[in-house]
């Protein structure tokens, strides 16, 4: 899946494996974060229960106009998307986040890509389903 937010920003999620053959839970996504000023590529695991209401939350924010669709990754701090109502007028904020966190020595520290992006109503729609076909087996399941 990709989604161009503007002539630089870009944003890329494949699912690369499930955690077994048949079960909804846990996703590997490999998710990319392209901005003018920054690019990461971070490998994922989220939990497929929660992503699966991820798009179920897409579905309602777009007939709706209301509300919020958010997804984490299971290890905090690597992966956020955020879609949410801002106002009662068609305006929608999309956020993302894409980190992964080093050691330097003993010392934890955190390579990260934080970005939010204005949706209009019908870009909405566009992001909406392009998120619930691609992951339509994950919807599905």
């Amino acid at each position: 899946m990709q989604i161009n937010l503007n002539n630089s920003d870009r944003l890329e999620i494949e699912l690369l494996s499930r955690g077994a053959a048949n079960y909804i839970y846990d996703c590997n996504l490999l998710v990319s974060l392209k901005t003018s000023n920054s690019a990461l590529t971070q490998e994922v695991w989220v939990d497929g229960y929660e992503f699966k209401c991820f798009l179920e939350d897409l579905e309602k924010l777009q007939s709706t106009l209301n509300g919020e669709a958010l997804i984490t990754s299971e290890s905090p701090g690597e992966l956020l998307i955020l879609v949410k109502s801002v106002d009662t007028s068609g305006h929608f904020a999309l956020q993302v986040e894409l980190g992964r966190q080093i050691f330097i020595g003993p010392e934890p520290f955190w390579s990260k890509v934080s970005n939010a992006f204005p949706l209009e109503t019908a870009f909405l729609d566009e992001v909406c389903k392009e998120f619930i076909t691609s992951f339509a087996d994950i919807k599905n399941a």
